[in-house]
């Protein structure tokens, strides 16, 4: 057989096997999803606030818009964020307690407020997130999909990692995790069959796997084609933050406007 034949059957093998996985799965590999759940609970029991700030690249399409801002997060669902001029001024200010979600726009003048879903806090983050995920994914977490009904691991070898599946009717919820220290490094939300939102995490410090913390943030929305890069440049764990820290009162003479 020619040497130009034989590619062809080679290639022709390839596309009816599938390619070769990367990652080999780990012959010990943990298929018992209780030890997953468990290590996001011990995470959120571990990393209870965070504060810092973060540099942010927000796409949508071609176009590309940097940002900074100053984040306060506590579990299980505050979040506060704080956008920022490149002088450092405040330009807007994000709040939520997990029920009331504020939102004070200075450079308009308005004040807004309404329920803590991700169609408000689509305002400030162009991603479809409830203040609750985006607080865990800040903290090296995920929110687990309540009411699961079906439970189940799986091996990923194109990415060299473990993927808890939790699934409750129609909607599927899928957490990576590396198979040595379960630190999470994914998640992906399905809703029959239709995928809502995938994120990354990447670059953890620390040695502790309930501690340490992700320094770089993928938000991926394919919905509202927008694609949002997070890097942590400064962070603090566990500190003691006041509960004003996630309340907002309308400034004097400022009309409150439902979102």
């Amino acid at each position: 057989m020619r040497p130009v034949s034989l590619l062809l059957v080679a290639l022709a093998g390839l596309a009816l096997t599938g390619c070769p996985d990367r990652y080999r799965r780990p012959d010990d590999l943990q298929t018992d999803p209780a030890p997953y759940v468990q290590a996001v609970r011990d995470r959120n029991a571990a990393v209870h606030a965070l504060a810092g700030e973060l540099a942010l690249e927000v796409w949508r399409g071609s176009e590309r818009v940097r940002l900074k801002q100053l984040f306060a997060v506590q579990v299980p669902d505050r979040l506060r964020l704080s956008a920022l001029t490149p002088f450092g001024q405040e330009l807007s200010v994000l709040v939520s307690d997990g029920e009331t979600l504020s939102i004070w726009a200075q450079d308009e003048k308005r004040f807004y407020q309404g329920a803590a879903s991700a169609e408000n806090l689509g305002r400030l983050v162009p991603v479809p997130l409830e203040p609750e995920a985006l607080a865990a994914l800040l903290r090296g977490s995920v929110p687990l999909l309540a009411g699961a009904e079906q439970q189940a691991v799986t091996w990923n070898g194109a990415e060299g990692w473990a993927v808890l599946r939790l699934t409750r009717g129609d909607v599927e919820e899928q957490i990576g995790f590396e198979p040595e220290h379960r630190r999470i490094v994914s998640l992906r939300l399905e809703r029959a069959g239709k995928l809502l939102l995938k994120a990354r995490l990447g670059r953890y410090d620390g040695e502790d796997p309930r501690t340490a913390m992700p320094h770089r943030l993928r938000l991926e929305a394919p919905g509202a084609d927008a694609t949002v890069d997070v890097e942590v440049v400064d962070v603090t764990v566990n500190p003691d933050l006041p509960a004003e820290a996630f309340t907002l009162e309308p400034p004097r003479g400022i009309a409150v406007e439902p979102l």
